[in-house]
């Protein structure tokens, strides 16, 4: 494997074909076992710079701005991981990064988030709603176009940078030791790429029959099928150059929004009782993402379900 890139492992014609910069230094992350029927995905463990989700797709998308050495502009909410991922990578490549920030509640997690956003430089723009980001995002690009600005789109989820997660999900199923493959395996469902490379990566390993489940933690407007189809799409059409083709489909996501609660980043009760159950494994959650995400995989699993939870979260 290329530094535990399993996808290149897979499809070493890929390497040659797709843009690639090695970021993480955790990688393949552990597959632990935490109770009879429940394993985590230790995500939080792919670098030791910053961990998280984000850079697996990060190491497919900032070669590009690099190359190009301009300015990175991306967006997310005031508390986004994404854009703290985005900004201490694109630093390690020399590049300056702004980012379009709306607002969320204001939680513990939120305000850690702020003060490492303010230690990596990043040049804020705060617009007022979650509903206008694209606008302002379209009149900055369009601003500062005389400095060919790259756009990193939020969360890091296009076709490109799922990939890395596809690569996730074939380490996934090379990790697992414990009989059939599980009933399902969970993530927090945002801007989409996390939970559609699983899809693709666990059905590249042969596991067709295990649920990929996306716990909504974003409005409808962006966790929807039609966006998670084509995303999907996308990056299998990225695989065939690598010459991956499968005459069985990968599983769709299967949406799960029962756990999101009264809006994007408001804190659930069912996402309290989940962070206290995630202290008894040693494990940190946050309010927005994967307390809700943790809670919907406790249910199923208590439910009588093999589950894997991915643990997306950097960690505090």
């Amino acid at each position: 494997m290329l530094g535990g890139r399993a996808l290149f492992d897979r499809l070493e014609r890929l390497r040659d074909l797709v843009p690639f910069t090695p970021l993480a230094d955790g990688l393949p992350t552990p597959l632990d076992q935490v109770d009879e029927r429940l394993w985590v995905k230790r995500d939080d463990l792919t670098s030791s710079v910053y961990g998280g989700n984000k850079v697996r797709k990060l190491e497919f998308l900032l070669p590009i701005a690099a190359r190009r050495g301009a300015l990175l502009v991306t967006a997310g909410g005031i508390g986004s991981h994404h854009v703290v991922a985005t900004a201490v990578y694109a630093r390690q490549l020399d590049l300056e990064v702004e980012a379009i920030l709306y607002p969320q509640p204001i939680t513990d997690d939120v305000r850690r988030t702020q003060a490492h956003l303010r230690d990596q430089g990043v040049r804020i723009r705060l617009t007022p709603h979650r509903y206008l980001m694209p606008l302002v995002l379209a009149q900055r690009m369009a601003a500062l176009a005389p400095f060919r600005p790259y756009l990193l789109w939020p969360g890091a989820s296009t076709p490109l940078g799922t990939l890395g997660y596809v690569s996730a999900g074939l380490e996934l199923a090379a990790a697992w030791a414990d009989g059939p493959p599980p009933d399902t395996v969970v993530a927090a469902l945002g801007s989409g790429g996390t939970a559609v490379g699983l899809t693709i990566g666990l059905a590249m390993a042969g596991w067709h029959d295990t649920r990929v489940v996306g716990v909504r933690v974003a409005d409808r407007s962006v966790t929807n099928t039609a966006v998670l189809g084509g995303m999907q799409a996308g990056t299998l059409g990225l695989l065939a150059l690598g010459g991956y083709a499968s005459c069985r489909a990968a599983r769709p996501v299967e949406i799960d929004g029962r756990w999101f609660g009264p809006g994007y980043g408001h804190p659930t009760s069912a996402g309290a009782d989940a962070t206290r159950r995630a202290e008894s494994y040693s494990l940190s959650v946050e309010p927005t993402y994967t307390a809700k995400a943790f809670a919907a995989a406790l249910a199923r699993a208590d439910a009588g379900e093999r589950v894997v939870f991915v643990q997306t979260y950097a960690g505090a």
